[in-house]
């Protein structure tokens, strides 16, 4: 159950990592054992920050995460439809120098994926199947 204490820790904690992100980016670019310190402060942080968000889902009903499970997937769908599709753009598969244009391509895909969130939909995606697999609840399969 979630107590009164329990989100003033979550928004202590919250408040805790805004202020050594805030560090980290006040640094100059060649400190760093500082950096390397905060960072590692920073990964603790967020670990614990992890574990509430799985305590919190725990509390959450089976039809929420669900719909939130198949929001999340709709999300990624949208995103791999702006991908840039290498085959195409390449030429249907021309030699040469569109090798080269398929490692910018490729690099290309990686920082908008990035930029977009992917990755944090994709981890968000694996806590609630997670939670959803610990109550044996069949998850449906993405279409």
């Amino acid at each position: 159950m979630w107590y009164v204490g329990r989100m003033d820790d979550v928004a202590g904690l919250t408040r805790e990592l805004a202020e050594v992100n805030k560090q980290i980016w006040a640094l100059p670019d060649n400190a760093f054992a500082e950096k390397y310190e905060l960072q590692t402060r920073r990964d603790a942080l967020r670990k614990r920050a992890e574990e509430y968000a799985v305590d919190a889902d725990k509390e959450r009903s089976t039809e929420v995460l669900l719909a939130e499970l198949s929001g999340l997937r709709s999300q990624l769908t949208q995103l791999e439809g702006q991908r840039i599709d290498l085959v195409t753009q390449a030429g249907g598969g021309a030699t040469g120098t569109s090798n080269m244009g398929n490692l910018g391509g490729v690099s290309l895909n990686a920082q908008m994926a990035e930029a977009s969130g992917a990755s944090r939909i994709q981890a968000r995606i694996g806590v609630i199947k997670g939670v959803l697999a610990d109550r044996d609840v069949e998850v449906p399969e993405a279409h």
